[in-house]
């Protein structure tokens, strides 16, 4: 029975920060959202004297998956597989390996010296590789190939990373655009399978309700197009199929994650910050669906146009507004519940989920809903409230995530 890895007497000499994948990484990829928000902010006023890695556009579209994201996706994963397995997770020196390669990167795609050209991409795409490595090796000890499934997505998310730099050696903006909306719906789809697993979970627990039972065909058509529409997106296929196909499976994608969304009974969690959150994140997802499907539909109001045919606008429904706040309402969670402490967040922190619901009105619907405004407002008012949302967690789970549990158990 692996039951050293729960018992308070096992003694834990390494530094708190490196005890389990889930600080270094949260607090880390939090860290680094406040600096590329703001660089990214400080790009469009002109205020940046020099260039990173691949251009502004390239560096920040990059930086937010692969950086940001993937830095959560593998702290979590590489925290839940303990959980899943009961296998001791990676810790203590490796740990700190790892999350220092990932930190390289960083620094380096931001400041670029010649002498690391050559190697800085296999560098920055070693990184998914050996969490997933990690990650396999843990649950095919135990036979658990339900969750291997997260394995090939991560080997799949270093495609996509891959295809973006190599846009780069041949200044290819369609194999930008391609491997960065690739990485966009493959990132997605994990957040969909997680969600469709915690989420439900959460929800029965702390509202002491009956926990809602999945409906197969629900679930085989919420999971299936968004599938599919990763590998067509990560492929370059989607240029090639018509259309209304895409359409199609942007459409079932969108009414079957809202009938899904509805059997979890959202309106029942309005009371709880840490529940509330995951639900709004996951309504900015279905959300993403159907402005998808209007898009490749061609079904566009007139005064609706404009902003539908911005693409790139639309995919932000899925990044600022389901992977910001999804990433952060599971960040406190996980941060409390592995630390010891109560599952309450404090008001400043569900003030910062407020924020983060603010970012994504204002990236996504102010050109809507105010016309006269200005894309660059848009812009700029949805980075000042991440700003303000992930600089609240830094300061308030700081603490928390660089200190020993309070219980006294290891992790």
């Amino acid at each position: 029975m692996p039951m050293n890895i729960l018992e308070p007497d096992k003694l834990d000499r390494s530094m708190p920060i490196f005890r389990l994948a889930f600080r270094p990484f949260f607090l880390g990829a939090a860290l680094f959202s406040l600096i590329a928000l703001s660089l990214w902010g400080s790009f469009w006023l002109g205020g940046t004297s020099w260039t990173p890695y691949g251009g502004w556009l390239w560096w920040h579209a990059h930086e937010m998956l692969f950086g940001f994201v993937c830095a959560v996706i593998v702290g979590f994963l590489l925290t839940a597989v303990q959980n899943w397995t009961g296998q001791e997770s990676i810790n203590g020196w490796p740990l700190a390996a790892m999350f220092f390669l990932w930190l390289l990167a960083r620094l380096l795609l931001l400041y670029p010296v010649a002498a690391t050209d050559a190697i800085l991409p296999w560098l920055d795409l070693a990184f998914l590789p050996v969490a997933a490595w990690v990650m396999g090796c843990l649950v095919w000890r135990v036979r658990q190939y339900q969750n291997l499934v997260f394995v090939p997505v991560l080997l799949l998310l270093s495609v996509s990373n891959a295809q973006m730099h190599w846009a780069v050696v041949q200044a290819d903006a369609a194999l930008f655009r391609q491997g960065a909306h690739g990485g966009i719906f493959l990132i997605v789809l994990v957040m969909v399978v997680l969600g469709g697993r915690v989420i439900p979970f959460f929800t029965a627990n702390a509202t002491a309700t009956a926990r809602s039972n999945p409906d197969p065909w629900i679930e085989t058509l919420s999971i299936a197009p968004v599938a599919a529409l990763a590998l067509l997106q990560l492929f370059g296929l989607m240029p090639v199929v018509p259309a209304g196909v895409v359409a199609g499976l942007f459409l079932i994608a969108a009414l079957a994650h809202l009938l899904r969304l509805i059997s979890w009974r959202p309106w029942i969690t309005l009371r709880q910050p840490l529940l509330w959150s995951l639900h709004a994140a996951y309504l900015f997802i279905v959300l993403g669906f159907f402005l998808c499907a209007l898009h490749f539909a061609g079904l566009t109001l007139a005064w609706f146009n404009i902003f539908a045919a911005n693409y790139a606008t639309i995919l932000h429904s899925f990044t600022l507004g389901g992977m910001g706040l999804l990433i952060m309402a599971m960040m406190t969670r996980v941060a409390l519940g592995h630390t010891g402490r109560e599952l309450v967040p404090s008001r400043w922190i569900s003030f910062g989920y407020i924020c983060l619901c603010a970012a994504y009105l204002c990236r996504i619907w102010l050109p809507l809903l105010w016309p006269g405004s200005s894309h660059f407002a848009s812009y700029f008012l949805s980075i000042v409230f991440w700003l303000l949302g992930y600089g609240l967690f830094v300061i308030f789970y700081l603490p928390i995530l660089s200190q020993p549990r309070i219980d006294g158990r290891p992790g």
